[in-house]
């Protein structure tokens, strides 16, 4: 009895400390993701990024400098991303895991929410009154 029990304490800790590193992708239906690359983010409100599920992942070389999201990432995929438009600053990325903007310099978080607002699916969910800091709809 005494094996077994501990079998699954083998199993149940092995699971936990096996968890993978999150890719990209694996963000997809759940956040939107905004990559900054050698660029700064102002000062942000939690409660902003969370109302758009919004994380940033802001990286300094080829390191991960800052970010809202506490788990580990795949850097790999982060970094494929930022190959495609190497010229660019800052990539945002939808729910549905698509490229919705991008751009130089450094992101703006206004720009960025009037961007996210202006989607779609966030407008489907502030008209359903899913989101905090909107008014509901009766």
């Amino acid at each position: 009895m005494l094996l077994l029990g501990f079998s699954w304490f083998i199993l149940i800790f092995g699971n936990v400390q096996m968890e993978r590193a999150k890719a990209l992708k694996d963000f997809r239906w759940e956040n939107r993701i905004l990559i900054i690359k050698e660029a700064s983010l102002e000062q942000v409100e939690d409660k902003e990024l969370e109302d758009r599920k919004l994380l940033y992942f802001q990286f300094q070389g080829d390191s991960l400098n800052a970010s809202n999201y506490e788990g580990e990432i795949d850097l790999e995929s982060f970094e494929k991303m930022m190959e495609v438009r190497p010229s660019e600053n800052w990539f945002l990325i939808g729910l549905d895991g698509g490229l919705k903007r991008s751009g130089k310099g450094s992101p703006e978080l206004d720009q960025i929410s009037k961007i996210i607002d202006a989607m779609p699916m966030r407008q489907s969910e502030i008209r359903r009154g899913k989101i905090d800091g909107f008014p509901k709809k009766k």
